[in-house]
Formats: C-alpha cells, structure tokens, sequence
C-alpha cells in the first residue's frame, strides 16, 4: 500500500502539470478563484464509504507567507460520535506540501478523541469519490498513507501539550479544548522526496515489503 501511495503522489501532480495545472488550483475543486476563509469545495467533500472528508481554505494573513492555504481533514470514529480533525495540511502556491498542523478541538468543532483512538483509525482513512474533488482526494489519502507514522507522532504531540496545558493550570479538558487562546498545538513539516526515498530504501531492503 506503501508504494501505491507514492505513485499516487506523485503521478496526480505530474498529471495537472501536464495539463497546466497546480495542486493549488485543483485545491478550489472547481471553483476560479480563492476567497479567503471560504471552503472549498462549498459544502467540504466527502467519502460516503469511509465518512472521511476535507476541505481547503485560506486565512487572511497566509497569504503573504510560504503558506498559500491549508487542507482540513476529517474522520468519523464510530463509537465516538461526530467527526473528528486528523491534521491540516499546509500547501505552497504550487500545491506543494509543506507541514502537517494539529488544532484545538474549538478550531474545526470536531468532537475531540484521544491520539491513540485516531492512531488506530489511520489505517481506515479514504477520500474515494466523483467530481472535482476527486483527484485532490486520492492525493491527500496517498499522503495520509505515507505519512502514518508522522501523523500518529504529531497527534501524540498534540495530546502531550493538552496534558501539558491540563497540568499547569488544573483546567478541565473540555476547557482547554474550547481556548480560544490555544489553536496550534502541534506541527511536523513535510518533505515528500525524502519520505519517497526512505520508503524506497525500506523497499530496497526488503523487496517483499509493500
């Protein structure tokens, strides 16, 4: 699954450049121009199969930084109920990625759960579905794939500042959780091409390994 990933990875971008097209312009899923705040696509997408979905947008003050905008993914545990903010995904004015972001649960309203809950999950995650969407799903989903170990370090991180935050002010979780003060909890960057070439070497290594 490991190698059908990268391939994801790489050939959807290869294929828009082909056609003149970014990953940062099939992030607006059809739309011709990005509003800030505004979700594209409108009402988020969806996988009807898996409940996973996303969304891009843009604030106000990125867009005169490296970050163009960020995508929001989501899952939906089961025995937890609503949905739940895997990481957000920050991307370059090309569509290239830079850096994996958790929030505090107030930032997306997602009903919260424990790193180890979501951990477990990862490997269920899928963005499968029609449309516009479509192609900038399966790249996300490629890059959920082969970035699992960092994803689960980045949500252990996430709920060590929790814990941390819990300790020093002897707050409730669920107030922490809605601090307006308290959105970035934890961040992890993205360097694809040296996620691919540890992946090769592990497939080098051990050629039975998928």
């Amino acid at each position: 699954m490991q190698a059908q990933a990268a391939w994801q990875a790489v050939q959807i971008p290869l294929r828009a450049a082909q056609r003149g097209r970014s990953m940062a312009e099939l992030a607006l899923c059809g739309a011709q121009s990005l509003t800030a705040w505004r979700h594209y696509p409108r009402s988020d997408a969806r996988d009807t199969a898996s409940g996973c979905s996303f969304y891009f947008h843009a604030h106000n003050e990125a867009r005169s930084t490296e970050e163009h905008g960020h995508f929001h993914l989501f899952m939906r545990l089961p025995q937890a109920g609503g949905f739940q903010h895997l990481a957000a995904l920050s991307i370059d004015n090309l569509g290239r990625p830079l850096r994996w972001f958790a929030t505090n649960a107030w930032v997306t309203g997602e009903q919260w759960q424990p790193a180890l809950r979501m951990r477990d999950a990862l490997p269920q995650f899928a963005l499968q579905m029609r449309g516009p969407a479509a192609p900038v799903g399966r790249w996300l989903e490629a890059l959920v794939r082969l970035h699992q170990d960092a994803l689960a370090d980045l949500l252990e991180r996430r709920d060590a500042m929790l814990g941390a935050r819990q300790a020093a002010t002897l707050e409730p979780l669920e107030r922490i959780l809605a601090d307006r003060d308290l959105d970035l909890l934890a961040e992890s960057a993205v360097d694809l091409g040296q996620r691919l070439q540890q992946l090769q070497a592990s497939l080098d290594n051990d050629p039975g390994d998928d």
